[in-house]
């Protein structure tokens, strides 16, 4: 079951753009099945599939990939054709020179550079012109997207060592393992990922045959996480999201079921910057949104599911997660 979900803070933050030229929000959020309910609830979410079809329309809708946000429109088509001249090099490395060099010659608002590194390589961001960035969207955006095109590219799930962020941490920054995984930085010199050399030199494996289906699922395929199954993180979501009920597991019996003490699993989630508690409500929290969203169970029946004794105690926690009642979501998504 796929019930990750994604922060109302980003479809905000995405319609910035839209907004400033006056467009009708509450059409484009109609279009790609958002509520509007969203523009006013800080802790609402939404699927990665929902945030795609918005961002889909906006670029259909303004005729900008860089929606609204820059200085001046990216002209659907231009990242596509990035693809096409990047896919027949020989290897991640030569694909990310090759790559950011070509959007260098285009007069945009921000850059994305390779740079190498002793220990591999960084994708830096550049801002030339002042654009409509408050929330550093289109900036993440584009860095989210060339990693995302690494990991296409070669196949693998392209580990980021470290990303730093030349700004304050955000409220939302508990959202930021979602599209950064690893270590995150702020208030760094500059905005940047690094990856290691051993996967620079990884060989491109795509065709150019292979784009077609690439785009049709763009850029959906972008926003989520590319798979992870050795993260702890993954493997926990996992068999708690088999557990569903009112006997979901502890964390020491997640621990043997992962062969390893429940000592060691403290510290390796540590290492990943999260802890059992903040999985276990994301795995319930998104698990509650998934049933709210089909009508098959009563709400009550949902609270058992995700683990809940009482139905108010859910209701408690799932306002706390959201902002709203559970009840209040259904009316929204229906």
């Amino acid at each position: 079951m796929k019930t990750s979900t994604i922060a109302s803070h980003y479809v905000r933050a995405a319609l910035a753009g839209a907004s400033a030229q006056g467009r009708d929000i509450e059409f484009l959020l109609q279009k790609a099945g958002i509520g509007k309910e969203v523009l006013h609830a800080p802790k609402a979410r939404v699927y990665p599939d929902k945030m795609a079809n918005l961002l889909r329309t906006l670029v259909n809708e303004l005729q900008d990939e860089f929606l609204g946000l820059g200085h001046k429109p990216s002209p659907p088509g231009s990242f596509e054709t990035l693809l096409q001249l990047i896919v027949p090099c020989s290897t991640l490395q030569e694909a990310l020179q090759m790559g950011t060099r070509l959007y260098r010659l285009f007069d945009q608002a921000i850059h994305i550079n390779f740079e190498p590194t002793p220990m591999g390589g960084v994708l830096a961001v550049n801002q030339h012109y002042p654009c409509l960035n408050k929330n550093q969207y289109l900036t993440e955006l584009q860095l989210v997207l060339w990693h995302r095109i690494c990991c296409w590219l070669t196949g693998k799930r392209i580990p980021i060592r470290c990303s730093e962020f030349a700004y304050d941490r955000p409220s939302h920054a508990d959202e930021y393992p979602f599209f950064f995984y690893g270590e995150n930085r702020f208030n760094q010199a500059r905005t940047q990922i690094h990856i290691d050399q051993q996967h620079l030199d990884l060989p491109i494996i795509r065709h150019r045959s292979d784009l077609p289906e690439l785009m049709e699922e763009a850029p959906y395929v972008f926003l989520v996480k590319p798979n992870n199954t050795a993260s702890i993180n993954a493997q926990i979501r996992r068999i708690l999201e088999k557990h569903q009920g009112k006997d979901l597991p502890d964390l020491e019996n997640v621990a043997t079921q992962l062969n390893m003490s429940a000592t060691t699993l403290r510290r390796r989630l540590k290492t990943e910057n999260t802890s059992f508690q903040a999985i276990k409500d994301q795995v319930r929290r998104d698990l509650a949104i998934c049933y709210l969203s089909d009508h098959t169970f009563s709400i009550n029946e949902i609270a058992l599911k995700v683990g809940f004794t009482e139905p108010s105690t859910f209701h408690r926690a799932f306002k706390k997660w959201t902002g709203i009642t559970p009840g209040d979501y259904r009316s929204s998504e229906a």
